[in-house]
């Protein structure tokens, strides 16, 4: 039992300096475009795969239903991620490294933005998304960990949790997605 204590304490510690080491000055850009996408009734698409997909779907309850008041535009978002019939014909009929992308050029708009949560930064059917995206002139989001991979260079605003373990990344990912979305849920319920 003591080996157990001690990887819970190092893990615990690590997860805080993950916390204390990530630019938290970089969501005020990501709220940016949250607030353009909802003002110009734009939709959000958000891609991820494994756990990321799991925020993904997560993202689209709380930004939805989370921050809608009523008489006021709802914030419509999507999880590119969420349709399995989709995700599993494309994969099929094109190729896993399509799934967003492809998704992307039947439904983005010129009003859309575009989140794409990757722990790498590298997953290659995230990266083709993001890069289709900023071919169509829409404002990409990145939520990434370990060095930020493709990902970091690509997006138009980048939230890199410094830190080379799944798991935290994703945690810290996830309580991104929940700051955000409190925030505009408490924005939008002052009077």
């Amino acid at each position: 039992m003591s080996d157990f204590r001690e990887f819970v304490e190092g893990y615990y510690q690590r997860f805080l300096e993950a916390i204390e080491a990530f630019d938290r000055a970089s969501l005020e850009g990501v709220l940016g475009v949250f607030d353009q996408v909802r003002e110009r009734g734009g939709t959000l698409w958000v891609a991820g795969n494994g756990g990321s997909a799991a925020i993904a779907n997560h993202t689209i309850c709380d930004a939805t239903k989370l921050t809608y008041a009523p008489g006021d535009r709802p914030f419509r978002t999507h999880s590119l991620a969420a349709n399995v019939p989709m995700l599993t014909a494309l994969a099929n009929d094109l190729s896993y490294e399509e799934v967003f992308r492809q998704q992307l050029v039947y439904y983005l708009g010129p009003d859309d933005a575009v989140l794409l949560i990757s722990s790498s930064g590298s997953s290659p059917n995230v990266v083709e998304a993001c890069r289709y995206a900023r071919e169509r002139g829409v404002p990409t989001v990145a939520f990434v960990g370990f060095d930020g991979g493709e990902l970091r260079r690509l997006a138009d605003h980048v939230v890199w949790i410094p830190v080379e373990n799944y798991g935290m990344s994703e945690d810290l990912h996830q309580s991104v997605m929940h700051c955000i979305t409190q925030y505009l849920s408490g924005r939008n319920q002052s009077p």
